[in-house]
């Protein structure tokens, strides 16, 4: 039996700045709080993956530093 996920993430543009109010200063930080239990499930763990061909450009514009 195989089973396949659907993941759903929030729109880019939303994420981006769901991201950027975190106020992180690196992809390390970004990282770090991944692992919290404050990540709600809509936001990526690797949105250099998710968003990809939908507005990614690097960790500096995700998280505006």
């Amino acid at each position: 039996m195989k089973i396949t996920y659907q993941l759903r993430f929030r729109d880019f543009k939303k994420a981006r700045v769901f991201s950027r109010l975190l106020k992180l200063k690196n992809k390390k930080e970004w990282e770090d709080w991944c692992k919290s239990a404050n990540k709600p499930k809509d936001i990526p763990v690797l949105p250099n993956v998710a968003y990809k061909n939908n507005g990614w450009k690097n960790y500096k514009d995700w998280l505006g530093y």
